[in-house]
């Protein structure tokens, strides 16, 4: 089909990649759906073929899957149907039995994904441990019940051996080709193979579920990743139960509320890393969010401007380097890429901050720090440094720094320091983009810490 937003790359397949976007701003254009090709630099308007004057609702977290070439969209209140050889948006109607809905018609799940060429449905508000799986092949084919029963027809937890899910459903995802995950509030089930030649829901892990929505993300190699109920974040290979990877930032994240925020995980292959996204769901609010590199298995902590805090994410899969990126919607509008390779953010240099420690000797003695001498790469941007001593690493942590010296590319002069103490961190920061290859020290220990006397 022709690109819907003009833009055309050259394929051998011929395939057509298309961005696809609602936007959230203003009673007239909230709601409304915007397309954008691989390589293009403008947006297009759908054409509203719906019932209804708006495309969607705004104010509210969309959801969305792809069966057949279609996208579905769901925002709680309707579900609507993209169609790109058309670039048209509709009522998503049902060509056999009836779209699953309750309250008359004005409420319909919010939870959906696409496995084995079914379309999955639950987080229906009336009907919440529910399943409702269409005919395999037919995502618009939801009758239960045909005259004569096939391999492929569709399913519905209430009315079939399937059952209801034994707990409240906050996501569905499929891990692979046979099995399908479902999260619960705090459970974990799994049906492996098809719902109509055996499958059955089962419960894989219990005490642990995970937060609403799409909280989860796969990385290539077939492992799971996801943000629980209980704010840990746990990878999940095939066939193994769920390993808790959060504990170096479990306290940053035992405060988060899972019902505020809206919380999307992301792998970044270029990377090789796993990003996991903590936004205010109502208006643009300060946010922390949290990226794993899986080379050192380190975690690193990330602030953007409170506008551009993602509120949705995606991986894009264009043809060229530059269309291979994941992409970030925000509060205000836009539409980002994450760039290994910017220096700046929208014009704003991107700051960052790292520390190394606590540094202790193997006795926990007190020693002295007297210099410091380092390595940038050729191409480092400036460093500048402060160090922070104490009697324990929390006092050192808290502690006022030595006056702020600066590092710049290649190899250093060494510097003077003369800082003591049983634990001391180096603080480095920086505006710029920057490595560093090495950091050396001259120390000496100071003799045995005294002992404390309570009278």
């Amino acid at each position: 089909y022709s690109p819907p937003g003009g833009t055309s790359q050259t394929s051998q397949s011929g395939r057509v990649v298309t961005l696809v976007a609602v936007i959230d701003r203003g009673e007239e254009e909230g709601g409304r759906v915007y397309v954008c090709d691989a390589g293009g630099t403008s947006w297009t308007a759908a054409t509203n073929g719906s019932s209804q004057t708006k495309y969607l609702n705004s104010g509210v977290v969309i959801r969305s899957t792809v069966v057949n070439q279609v996208l579905y969209l769901f925002d709680g209140s309707n579900i609507r149907t993209y169609t790109a050889s058309t670039n048209t948006v509709g009522d998503f109607v049902a060509s056999n039995g009836n779209v699953p809905s309750g309250s008359s018609g004005t409420i319909f799940p919010e939870l959906c994904c696409t496995w084995r060429g079914r379309l999955i449905l639950s987080g229906l508000s009336t009907d919440p441990q529910n399943l409702f799986i269409s005919k395999q092949g037919t995502p618009t084919d939801f009758n239960y019940s045909p005259s004569s029963t096939t391999p492929t027809q569709a399913v519905a937890g209430n009315v079939s051996v399937l059952g209801y899910i034994g707990d409240v459903v906050t996501g569905v995802a499929p891990f692979n080709d046979d099995v399908l995950t479902i999260f619960g509030d705090s459970t974990i089930w799994q049906i492996k193979g098809d719902p109509m030649q055996g499958g059955q829901a089962q419960r894989f892990s219990d005490g642990v579920g995970a937060a609403y929505g799409v909280s989860w993300c796969k990385d290539p190699f077939g492992t799971m990743y996801f943000f629980s109920n209980r704010c840990g974040i746990y990878a999940m290979a095939p066939g193994k139960q769920p390993i808790r990877m959060s504990q170096p930032i479990d306290p940053l994240l035992a405060d988060i509320n899972t019902g505020t925020n809206v919380i999307r995980l992301a792998w970044i292959d270029r990377e090789q890393s796993l990003r996991v996204f903590v936004t205010p769901a109502s208006a643009a609010a300060a946010a922390t969010h949290y990226t794993w590199e899986m080379r050192t298995g380190s975690w690193w902590q990330d602030e953007y401007p409170n506008a551009m805090n993602p509120t949705c994410v995606a991986t894009f899969d264009g043809n060229r380097a530059s269309d291979r990126v994941t992409l970030i919607g925000s509060f205000d509008g836009y539409v980002r890429a994450i760039d290994m390779d910017a220096t700046k953010d929208d014009g704003t240099n991107i700051a960052s901050e790292v520390w190394i420690g606590p540094i202790q000797s193997d006795s926990m003695d007190d020693w002295m720090l007297y210099d410091l001498r380092s390595d940038l790469g050729e191409d480092s941007g400036d460093v500048s440094y402060t160090v922070h001593s104490g009697h324990t690493a929390e006092a050192a942590l808290s502690s006022d720094g030595t006056t702020a010296k600066t590092w710049t590319a290649g190899s250093n002069r060494v510097s003077p320091t003369r800082r003591s103490g049983a634990a001391v961190y180096l603080k480095l920061t920086s505006v710029s983009r920057w490595n560093v290859e090495r950091i050396r020290g001259r120390v000496s220990g100071l003799g045995k810490l005294r002992q404390r006397t309570t009278f």
